[in-house]
């Protein structure tokens, strides 16, 4: 039997900022570790296009045509058959206010884990974040040196701008990202206006190197992120991953799924089966950290629990969509290179901290955006292109905190469930869109919709931190609420989410807590 001092289950964003804490400590990765069966063969999407390749653009059974027969029901970033294999794990049902299932989904078993498909926007909590949303029992300096280890080891490309308080001081940036002509006509209204406005408005942080940064290349802005999810440049937790397994001070154990762990008071047992046999191996370790993703954390431990019948709070940041237009630009040549994250705002509005991401749609094929106009099909397509330069997508995130009636729990089967009956409307889409007028945007309240539960990927609150911990709760060091050796890091243990992209957080709080394990002295 094999023994080790940490064990780490999952190599998604959690896991391997962990690993990096604990490497050459005796620390051994466990996960299935799976990698795309298919690749897109295309260097860019317009070589894609122009090839008529359709099998390669559509997927062999046309997987990328999905939404116009099932709106909403998968992901876009999830339907091209080189990014399938990421959510090929634990299935999950989603259900709405009626009770209606509203989204199907699955955990992740990829190498990496869902950072292979995530959007790459990096930022910081800060003390005012942590204030709105309350029940946190860490503040924002615990985290800081975190941050600033994890931000120079991923490389973030940004800007000091209007947004550099509200997305966390980071201290260094590579370039910003280069934006499309719309984004750039936006920005220079902006600045031009922004005494008049409440609007405040600046550039992202992303995990995407703008020039060559630590040996890795140049990001290529080729279209491609809906497609693939082999791109330099564009950083995963696979890149940690692929660095740890290379500097050989973690001991990598691919191919397995943990099953069972019991915990004892010197060590901790644990069940891994094999993928391809399911046969089943058995090690053990003197601490377990579980950083499976929030689901599936959430799910080990009910199980272990033999709490079949339990619930749990489940958090999510389902956005708010709202296609804009900037007649000024209708018409302009449509750009070959770009990514779709270009702008960040937020409403400068006292005690609320809504956060707007800007997307520019030029990844997505036609087809994911004629469904949306409110034309006949033919009319649309001869508009589209004249419209495609002037047009960006606002996706709107609202603080988020636990709500009663929001919960997760598992079948007899052990199958997930959750039900999301709680989602507000937007309450302030009509000042967004007043503020967006005196910039030259417009669009109309009627087109925007609601994401459905579950659609925005920011997990969070299952197993929350607490001071003092009752039941299915942690502690602040990540130990389970009855446990000395059995950790969550992942996105199970944040109380409640601002209204900002989760990831960062989620790895320095787990880089976090693998210092604290590391400190525990048994």
């Amino acid at each position: 039997m094999d023994w080790f001092n940490f064990v780490i289950v999952g190599s998604g964003p959690a896991g391997v900022a962990a690993a990096r804490r604990l490497e050459g400590k005796g620390t051994c990765i466990v996960d299935i570790g799976m990698t795309p069966e298919r690749t897109f063969p295309y260097a860019s999407l317009s070589e894609g296009l122009a090839s008529g390749d359709i099998e390669s653009i559509l997927g062999p059974h046309w997987e990328m045509l999905a939404n116009v027969v099932e709106p909403g029901r998968v992901h876009a970033k999830l339907r091209a058959p080189g990014v399938r294999y990421v959510v090929s794990g634990q299935a999950f049902q989603v259900y709405g206010p009626s009770g209606e299932p509203c989204l199907y989904g699955a955990g992740s078993h990829a190498a990496g884990g869902m950072s292979n498909a995530w959007g790459a926007q990096l930022f910081r909590y800060n003390d005012a974040d942590l204030a709105e949303v309350g029940n946190w029992p860490i503040n924002a300096d615990a985290l800081e040196t975190y941050y600033v280890d994890i931000e120079a080891h991923i490389g973030i490309a940004g800007e000091i701008d209007d947004m550099y308080d509200f997305l966390g001081e980071t201290t260094c940036m590579l370039p910003p990202t280069p934006i499309v002509p719309a984004a750039v006509y936006l920005l220079a209204r902006y600045r031009t206006r922004r005494s008049h406005t409440k609007l405040r408005l600046g550039r992202s942080r992303l995990a995407i190197l703008t020039q060559p940064y630590r040996s890795y290349p140049a990001y290529g802005f080729n279209e491609t992120e809906f497609f693939s999810t082999e791109q330099l440049g564009l950083y995963t937790a696979r890149r940690t991953l692929d660095e740890l397994r290379a500097g050989g001070r973690v001991t990598y154990l691919g191919g397995y799924e943990l099953v069972a762990y019991r915990e004892y008071p010197e060590f901790v047992e644990i069940d891994l089966q094999q993928s391809d046999s399911n046969a089943v191996r058995m090690i053990c370790t003197k601490h377990l950290l579980l950083g499976c993703g929030t689901l599936q954390t959430a799910r080990l431990v009910l199980l272990n629990k033999q709490a079949i019948g339990k619930s749990l709070p489940f958090i999510d940041h389902p956005p708010t969509l709202v296609p804009l237009f900037i007649p000024r630009m209708f018409g302009t040549t449509l750009p070959v290179r770009s990514f779709p994250v270009q702008l960040v705002a937020t409403v400068d509005v006292h005690g609320q901290r809504d956060m707007i991401s800007f997307y520019y749609p030029g990844a997505l094929l036609w087809s994911d955006l004629l469904a949306d106009m409110p034309l006949p099909m033919d009319a649309a397509l001869k508009l589209l292109p004249n419209l495609l330069g002037g047009m960006l997508v606002a996706q709107i995130w609202e603080t988020s905190r636990p709500a009663l009636e929001n919960r997760l729990s598992l079948a007899t089967n052990g199958s997930i469930r959750i039900d999301y009956p709680r989602r507000s409307p937007y309450a302030r889409l009509n000042s967004l869109l007043t503020a967006l007028r005196l910039l030259g945007v417009y669009s109309l309240p009627r087109l925007a919709t609601l994401a459905p539960p579950g659609w925005g990927f920011h997990y969070a609150g299952c197993l929350p931190m607490r001071h003092r911990p009752t039941s299915f709760e942690t502690h602040t060091d990540g130990r389970l609420w009855d446990s000395q050796r059995v950790r969550a890091i992942d996105g199970s243990v944040l109380p409640s989410l601002p209204a900002k992209n989760h990831s960062l957080t989620l790895m320095a709080n787990a880089a976090r807590i693998a210092d604290e394990t590391l400190r525990c002295e048994y």
